[in-house]
């Protein structure tokens, strides 16, 4: 059991998405409620950032920098793709809507940190399907799956998730695979045939579950191999 003073925060991780979608997807692709999301300046920029994780008293934030920010993040599926947009009201019920806070200024324990002295233990599965039945076994507790991460190393794909093997954070592992091909938004599987995945844009065909993934700007700096 950690000590208190070991659970004090001093210092966030800001982890760059790819794009403006992959935040919409983060926050809102197959959860019950969209993620609150925080809005403040970043140097000549505005940085959107939703909290996704705490690891070893660190809380991670995944973000996307904007020159526009308004007051929701608006995310839908729309027949082969996604669409995403920062709006100013949510008067549209075939979007998802994220809702913007607006911080004026972030205080010093969220200032990010430059090194990372704990990371989190990393796990390689043999393939895909094994790791979708690390991300989608909250499924049994009738809860979202767990979100994919991905990021280039090399030439090749790593693919990913954060998940902990109990109650403490500091128990928490990333469980990944290496890929050859760019996923796209979506991992599309099947009970039935727990080999068979594919990486697709949408999540409307019958029979199927899906994990979203989410693409990183650079590799994750709390991850160590």
């Amino acid at each position: 059991m950690p000590k208190k003073d070991e659970q004090r925060i001093g210092g966030a991780c800001y982890v760059e998405l790819e794009s403006l979608l992959e935040l919409g997807r983060l926050s809102c692709a197959l959860e019950r409620a969209p993620f609150p999301l925080f809005a403040f300046r970043e140097g000549r920029s505005t940085r959107v950032a939703a909290q996704a994780d705490l690891f070893m008293g660190t809380p991670v934030f995944y973000y996307f920098d904007t020159s526009k920010i308004d007051e929701f993040l608006a995310y839908r599926i729309s027949g082969e793709g996604e669409e995403v947009q920062l709006v100013n009201s949510a008067n549209n019920a075939s979007y998802l809507y994220a809702p913007v806070i607006r911080i004026e200024k972030m205080p010093a324990q969220l200032a990010a940190k430059k090194e990372f002295p704990d990371r989190f233990m990393s796990v390689a599965v043999e393939n895909i399907p094994s790791l979708v039945k690390v991300g989608a076994y909250k499924t049994l507790f009738e809860e979202p799956p767990l979100p994919l991460f991905a990021f280039k190393e090399g030439e090749a794909w790593v693919l990913g998730t954060f998940a902990r093997i109990d109650d403490y954070e500091e128990a928490s592992i990333f469980f990944y695979t290496h890929i050859h091909e760019e996923p796209s938004g979506f991992l599309r599987y099947s009970y039935d045939k727990i080999t068979e995945t594919t990486f697709v844009k949408r999540t409307d065909e019958p029979g199927f579950h899906y994990i979203k993934v989410v693409k990183l700007a650079l590799p994750h700096p709390l991850v160590q191999f």
